[in-house]
């Protein structure tokens, strides 16, 4: 599961507006798509389902008529895992086996630069 601090960028909005749990429940079911937002959505709505009926309309108010990617946030999660891995002190090639992914990419991983500190964090934390 995606860790607050490793949310893509462009869902930053919605986690202040709803919340997180809200947020990975976006990406989870829709993760790697396109979504239009209705302007409005009617009784039955998978949405009603997946967030509760006052949440699901919210929703498609404050993103109302807008088409979105939803990322699925699995390059951040890799990430985390390649730099936990190398904390404790795993090889690349050990990393590999573990992950499922070359020794390239763990090399990539390593070297990226971690994601922004948004400018003004939340302070209620």
């Amino acid at each position: 599961m995606v860790e607050g601090h490793d949310l893509p960028s462009s869902l930053w909005d919605v986690a202040d507006v709803f919340g997180l749990g809200v947020t990975l429940k976006l990406m989870q079911h829709y993760g790697g798509q396109d979504v239009l937002f209705p302007k409005r959505i009617r009784e039955g709505h998978e949405w009603i389902g997946l967030f509760g009926e006052d949440v699901a309309h919210e929703l498609c108010h404050f993103l109302s008529g807008q088409r979105m990617y939803v990322p699925n946030g699995k390059p951040l999660q890799m990430r985390t895992q390649v730099k936990k891995l190398e904390m404790i002190g795993k090889k690349r090639n050990e990393m590999s086996r573990m992950l499922g992914i070359s020794e390239r990419h763990i090399r990539r991983l390593s070297k990226a630069e971690p994601p922004p500190t948004p400018l003004f964090p939340d302070l209620d934390d």
